[in-house]
């Protein structure tokens, strides 16, 4: 299992590696791999679940603990997200209703291979992550069309990955 935890790393790394080079070459649609790559906005709006996979043990910091959690980016940059401890198959109309009650949620800018979020809320919150879509199956965990997210740290390296799969 550590084995499959390293290589599967060793992909993701070598995946996102060479989609920041092609992207500093060539616009967004030129960019994917038969493997994935940026998303365009249109492929990453909708509405997403956590998925667990073992490599999230990679994780060097886990600052949204709970097991379970869903996400949203809505076509006008609203960015919202909850957590519980207990799974449940939320529908489209579901998560589109929890999320309406948000005020001021946070909001999301759409960088092409990144995808910047601020939270109104809090002065001078920000975040930057990194996206790659998968075009195919990696293994037994990540599925075509999943989403990885990664956060990095002050220091420019990967602290937190979060593979998300499209709620349909």
């Amino acid at each position: 299992m550590r084995k499959q935890n390293y290589f599967f790393l060793l992909f993701i790394s070598i995946l996102l590696y060479h989609n920041v080079e092609a992207q500093s070459l060539s616009k967004q649609n030129k960019n994917k791999s038969s493997a994935g790559g940026p998303p365009t906005r249109q492929e990453l709006l909708g509405f997403w679940k956590i998925v667990e996979w073992p490599s999230a043990k990679l994780n060097k910091v886990n600052p949204w603990p709970m097991p379970y959690q869903w996400f949203s980016f809505y076509e006008d940059g609203r960015f919202c997200s909850m957590m519980n401890s207990t799974d449940a198959q939320y529908t489209t109309t579901q998560l589109d209703e929890v999320f309406s009650i948000f005020k001021t949620p946070p909001r999301f800018n759409y960088l092409g291979q990144f995808i910047e979020v601020t939270n109104p809320e809090i002065q001078g919150y920000k975040e930057i992550w990194g996206v790659n879509l998968f075009a195919e199956d990696v293994g037994s965990y990540v599925k075509k069309g999943d989403l990885m997210m990664t956060l990095a740290g002050e220091d420019g390296g990967v602290i937190y990955y979060r593979l998300l799969r499209k709620v349909e």
